[in-house]
Parts: structure tokens; C-alpha cells; sequence
């Protein structure tokens, strides 16, 4: 008898034990006293873990967007900065060459399908005129063939309506360099006894009564001999697709 007894009591011990460890697990009991909250479900459970799982797919994906922002202004800045110091370039060459009329930025591209143009953002109330030669510092780009009060329109040394006398440097040979719609320029009129060789560079002669003497224009990048002239091609030193500013210079007329 004194046996079961023992053997009940330490079941009723051992059952109270494990009430209360189950119910301080859930936090239901707080110093020693029992809270009565009621108990949360699995089903609510699983709700909460999903939902903090979407929150911090949205925390993370506001974080990316900080990040990309972050990177692109860093971009914008140093932008700014190459922009500052093509524009000081511009205008230190223009403090040296008194000809240049002004400076102005490209800001898009000609509409005309038949022609290889660019707009920029001054015009006639800048002292712009057609038949004025663009040009940057690494070369030629082109002349004005339109002007309104603001905004000019600047043919394009590879379109193929576009021509101009230049020189080759090293032989002082005289030809006429032509677009011919692609990136590159022909090189005309050179006679096959002449003396020319790929990477030859080629500057404005000033002949046309146009564009003035030793402007950069390009390099020889082919040469073939056929008929009475060579057929030249050149590279022009100042690709259409890196235009950003302009300096527009007055014209030998």
C-alpha cells in the first residue's frame, strides 16, 4: 500500500513538473505565478514567421534601391567632374585661339534620315552663322549648316555630303577627305606616284576658303591603288558617337 501510495505521489509530481515547464516554455508563467494568455496556435505561428520572412524581403529590396541610388550619383559626380574639366579645356583653347565664337553642348541627334547631323544649344544669339566649322579637341566634327536663335544643327564630317582640303603631314600632299556615311572618311584626288602610308595624319590645308589651316582631321587607315587615284580610307580623330561639346570657330569666309 505504502508503495503505490509513493509510486502515485511521484507521478503526480512528475505530471505537475512537466504542466509547468510546458507553460513557462510558452511564457504563460511569469515569477512563479501562472498568466493565463492564451496559448498561440501553429497556424498563427506559421503566419508570423511568413510574414517576417516578407519583411525583410521588402527591408532588403529598399536596401538595394539605396545602394543603386548611392552608385548612380556616384556616377552623376564624376561625370560632372570630366565634364568640368573638358569644358576648362575648351576654354583655356579658346582664350589661345580668338577665332573660336563660342562653346556650346550637344544635345541630340539630326532627325533627317538622309543626313549626319547633330543639334546644339546655341545659335544666331551666340554669334553663330551657317558654313561655321565645329570642331573639339581632338579634331574636326563638322560646320553649321542651320541656325535658329538658340539652337544650331552641325553637319557631320562622315556624312557623305560633307568635304574638306586637308593636308598630309608628313609628305604635305593636298587632297580633298569626304563622309561617306559609315565612321570612316575617303581621302580623294591623291595621284598613285604619291607617297602615303597607313597611319598618316591629316590636317585642314585651309584651300577651301572655309575651314582655316591644321585642324586635326584624321589618320590613313587603307590604301588601295586603282584607276588614277588612290582609294584612301581614314579614321576621322573625333568619332560622331563621342560628341559632347563643341566649339564653334569662324570660318575663313
Amino acid at each position: 500500500m505504502i508503495k503505490k501510495t509513493t509510486t502515485l505521489i511521484i507521478i503526480g509530481i512528475c505530471v505537475i513538473s512537466f504542466f509547468l515547464v510546458s507553460y513557462q516554455s510558452r511564457g504563460l508563467i511569469s515569477f512563479g505565478k501562472i498568466d493565463f494568455s492564451p496559448i498561440i496556435s501553429p497556424v498563427q505561428s506559421l503566419k508570423n514567421f511568413f510574414s517576417e520572412i516578407l519583411y525583410l524581403k521588402e527591408e532588403n529590396r529598399k536596401l538595394k534601391e539605396k545602394l543603386y541610388q548611392m552608385t548612380l550619383e556616384q556616377k552623376s559626380y564624376n561625370e560632372l567632374i570630366l565634364e568640368n574639366q573638358r569644358l576648362k579645356e575648351l576654354l583655356n583653347l579658346k582664350e589661345k585661339n580668338k577665332e573660336i565664337v563660342t562653346i556650346a553642348k550637344v544635345i541630340r541627334a539630326g532627325s533627317n534620315k538622309f543626313l549626319k547631323t547633330i543639334w546644339i544649344n546655341k545659335g544666331a544669339n551666340h554669334g553663330i552663322k551657317t558654313g561655321m566649322p565645329a570642331i573639339t579637341l581632338n579634331g574636326l566634327v563638322g560646320k553649321v549648316i542651320f541656325t535658329s536663335s538658340n539652337f544650331s544643327e552641325i553637319l557631320l564630317l562622315t556624312d557623305p555630303n560633307f568635304s574638306v582640303a586637308v593636308r598630309v603631314e608628313r609628305t604635305r600632299s593636298e587632297g580633298i577627305v569626304s563622309g561617306t556615311g559609315t565612321s570612316l572618311c575617303a581621302l580623294k584626288y591623291i595621284p598613285l606616284e604619291e607617297d602615303i602610308m597607313v597611319g598618316d595624319r591629316l590636317i585642314t590645308s585651309g584651300t577651301d576658303g572655309i575651314f582655316p589651316e591644321g585642324i586635326k582631321v584624321g589618320v590613313v587607315k587603307k590604301i588601295s591603288k586603282k584607276g588614277f587615284f588612290q582609294n584612301i580610307e581614314v579614321i576621322p580623330y573625333q568619332s560622331d558617337s563621342k560628341i559632347e561639346e563643341v566649339a564653334i570657330i569662324k570660318s575663313l569666309t
